[in-house]
């Protein structure tokens, strides 16, 4: 009986390892002895300034580190504390997050500074409850504030991290489940250690990042390998479960470049919709779904379009530019037509739906803020 009483045992140690704490502590030395030596040095790293590590979490939420590095460095030279961020222009901001994509993320960016501010004095709280009612900060990010800034021992989990988890466990369930993401987040919370919690998290995301990556992981090379079940049970290649990607919708939009003595004209987008506050040229939808809220309930073509957004009559060519790009499920493509302003058109008045519209000299566009497409639309237009 006691015999079998053992077999059980070992039967649930091997299939929840972090349940055993000689493997969870095997896992620590060796994950932390690597970080010492392999660590990635990024500048977010340089100190433990919460504030600091609060911006780079906003900002590396769908962008890579190498994309996220130069914007970060800037972003901290215009806005190099909480007070600074909250008592700038919301226009400001945008500007110098203008590349980065996902513009909600600055605006509650600005919103927690703001409550740092009023709630705080300025500084973030070494308190989790706080933390975590910041606007925009979800289980991650106060994990990653409170324990590399705090050393707190508090778990993260994000694509890196998770898909270490999931073969360290030998995870095999499709990890967008609901009784997946629990189960691992209960394994980062076992395994992120009472002391050196920030190391053991970067160190889990570096080794993610390099090592234990999404295809052929170099497990020859990992710190943990020994520890790793997935490998154990040679299923390193197929753990974390991959669901297939649904296709994007494809979405057909059309922009005018009108032109009048020299200048363009631009329209800038009312709040509660894609793009708030981004500029952009006269752009109607024209076909598959309305992610940017373009339809005025009826077809319309760019002339008339032109006219109701900003009260402007043109004459306007057939397309001569097109661009494609993505944005959440959609695949958008972009045709822009060149255009020029009759003589007896009105000044720009803008549509309810926007809340400006002008002429503005070309070498003035980057003055304003656009979204990544529509830069890459005037480089291509060659405007500036």
């Amino acid at each position: 009986m006691g015999h079998r009483k053992d077999e059980d045992s070992e039967d649930h140690a091997r299939e929840e390892p972090d349940d055993d704490p000689r493997w969870i502590e095997g896992v620590r030395l060796s994950l932390l002895d690597w970080y010492d030596e392999a660590g990635r040095k990024l500048p977010w790293r340089a100190d433990r300034d919460a504030y600091r590590i609060l911006v780079s979490e906003f900002m590396l939420v769908q962008t890579t580190v190498a994309a996220v590095i130069p914007y970060f460095e800037r972003f901290l030279r215009q806005f190099p504390d909480a007070r600074a961020l909250a008592g700038a222009d919301e226009a400001d901001v945008l500007k110098a997050w203008e590349g980065l994509g996902y513009y909600r993320r600055a605006r509650q960016l600005q919103a927690a500074a703001r409550q740092v501010v009023e709630g705080h004095g300025g500084m973030i709280p070494n308190d989790p409850g706080a933390v975590r009612a910041l606007p925009g900060v979800g289980p991650y990010i106060a994990g990653a504030v409170l324990s590399f800034a705090f050393d707190r021992p508090e778990p993260i989990v994000e694509a890196n991290s998770q898909r270490v988890l999931a073969r360290l466990i030998a995870m095999g369930d499709d990890l967008k489940t609901t009784p997946a993401r629990h189960r691992i987040w209960e394994a980062a919370g076992r395994l992120v250690p009472p002391v050196r919690a920030g190391d053991f998290n970067q160190a889990m995301m570096d080794l993610g990042a390099t090592i234990c990556t999404p295809r052929e992981p170099s497990c020859l090379f990992c710190p943990v390998a020994g520890s790793c079940q997935a490998r154990r049970l040679g299923l390193q290649g197929m753990i974390p479960h991959a669901t297939p990607r649904r296709a994007p919708e494809q979405v057909g939009e059309a922009c005018a470049v009108v032109r009048d003595r020299g200048r363009v004209l631009v329209v800038r987008r009312g709040p509660g919709r894609l793009w708030a506050d981004f500029w952009e040229f006269p752009t109607i939808h024209v076909s598959g779904p309305d992610p940017a809220g373009r339809s005025f309930g009826r077809p319309v073509d760019l002339v008339e379009g032109v006219r109701c957004l900003a009260g402007v009559s043109a004459l306007i060519g057939p397309a001569s530019t097109t661009i494609r790009f993505g944005v959440t499920r959609y695949r958008v493509t972009l045709d822009a037509s060149p255009g020029e302003a009759t003589p007896d058109s009105p000044a720009p008045t803008p549509g309810s739906r926007l809340i400006e519209a002008r002429w503005i000299e070309p070498e003035k566009l980057t003055s304003l803020t656009f979204s990544s497409a529509s830069r890459r639309l005037i480089a291509k237009l060659g405007l500036v």
